[in-house]
């Protein structure tokens, strides 16, 4: 069983998964034998360990743009504040709620707090000075366009999705493929496994995507049994994985095995290797309540509130302790989950900005150099030329 593509808004629909023998979907048999392996979960793990230790080969066409090594957590900063898979399930309310500054006390008694080491007025100026270091290496990340950014948040109701991205993104338009949040499925996606909308809504070479509200909702609110979680979040990996290789994957989403020859279906699609920001932002009950309080009493962020977010304010940290749970259970070394606390937006909009800038810095786009043989003298003349035809008709004064 799979669930469709739902999302975090629409939360009701549930289906068997097409059989992936459709064009674009086909797994040779005789290219990587997976066994009977009944665990959905357990089988990707093989896929993965079987194409990381080299037993699926792909032709040199496709494997000349596959990244050439894996991803660990060593490339991921802030490790602090990375879920990661536990031994025991996740009590939402045993998480942290707030960052709080340096000098400063929690917003509520009793909460659970990480210290900063910046006062409020040293994390604004971080906040700005990463902001600008974001802005310019999207700037070379997309002339350079050999890998892209997908940032994923999840949380709550006014956990702060929209205001993160406002605070911490000030981009070049050119650099971002904007941002999708994924709820209730259309007719058309509904004839799709989950993943077909999640490739449909992905960033291009040398660009940043935002998912606001991501394909985790699937696990959260559509799967009903754990037969239906365990195959969503099978798919899941598999999609992350495949995406942040770089390599060949199917229309609906999985990745796209070879046959003898190293060859795929034509129908595969093969993106530039991509990095994960995962991020479940966590914010405590009352923290939610005062947020949606100021929705009801603000007439321009009325739009925001609906009566089953008031009523689902009651089940909140049953909802962030499903979402602790699913993020988890999908951190790997190659797209490590998040967890920030964001009761004090600044600070949650600071860390953000320090987790972006340090997996940008890993990395490390270079603007590359001009198509043509240029000196610098001959740029100077032609850059003289173009200054003085100008000045010509340029108004004194």
């Amino acid at each position: 069983m799979s669930i469709s593509k739902i999302g975090s808004g629409g939360r009701d629909q549930v289906r068997s998964a097409p059989k992936r023998t459709g064009k674009g979907d086909v797994a040779p048999k005789e290219s990587c034998s997976l066994g009977n392996v009944a665990d959905p979960v357990a089988r990707v793990d093989k896929l993965i360990s079987q194409l990381q230790s080299g037993k699926v080969r792909y032709n040199p066409e496709i494997s000349a743009k596959i990244r050439s090594e894996q991803l660990t957590l060593g490339n991921f900063p802030c490790q602090k504040y990375i879920l990661k898979q536990p031994e025991s399930p996740i009590d939402s309310r045993e998480l942290p709620t707030e960052i709080v500054p340096d000098g400063e006390k929690s917003r509520y008694r009793g909460s659970i707090t990480h210290d900063s080491k910046l006062s409020e007025k040293e994390t604004v100026k971080d906040l700005e000075a990463r902001a600008e270091s974001i802005h310019d290496q999207m700037d070379s990340l997309y002339a350079q366009r050999k890998e892209s950014l997908m940032v994923l948040m999840e949380g709550d109701n006014a956990a702060g999705k929209d205001g993160m991205i406002k605070h911490v993104f000030t981009l070049n338009p050119m650099t971002t493929n904007g941002q999708v949040a994924f709820k209730g499925a259309s007719a058309e996606e509904r004839e799709h496994e989950p993943n077909w909308r999640i490739m449909k809504n992905l960033a291009g070479p040398g660009q940043i995507m935002f998912h606001n509200r991501s394909h985790y909702g699937d696990v959260v609110f559509a799967a009903k049994s754990p037969e239906q979680k365990a195959q969503r979040l099978a798919d899941i990996k598999e999609l992350e994985y495949g995406l942040t290789m770089g390599l060949p994957m199917t229309p609906e989403g999985h990745i796209a095995l070879p046959d003898k020859k190293g060859n795929v279906d034509p129908a595969s699609i093969q993106r530039p290797p991509m990095r994960f920001i995962k991020v479940l932002l966590g914010v405590s009950k009352e923290e939610q309540g005062v947020r949606l309080a100021e929705r009801l009493l603000d007439d321009s962020k009325l739009y925001k509130i609906t009566q089953a977010d008031l009523d689902g304010h009651a089940q909140h940290d049953t909802i962030q302790t499903d979402f602790a749970n699913a993020m988890a259970a999908a951190s790997t070394p190659w797209a490590p989950t998040y967890y920030l606390p964001n009761d004090t937006k600044v600070t949650g909009w600071q860390k953000m900005a320090q987790i972006t800038d340090g997996v940008l810095a890993d990395m490390d786009p270079q603007t590359p150099a001009s198509k043509e043989e240029m000196t610098m003298k001959t740029r100077k003349e032609a850059a003289e030329k173009l200054l003085e035809a100008a000045s010509q008709k340029l108004r004194e004064g």
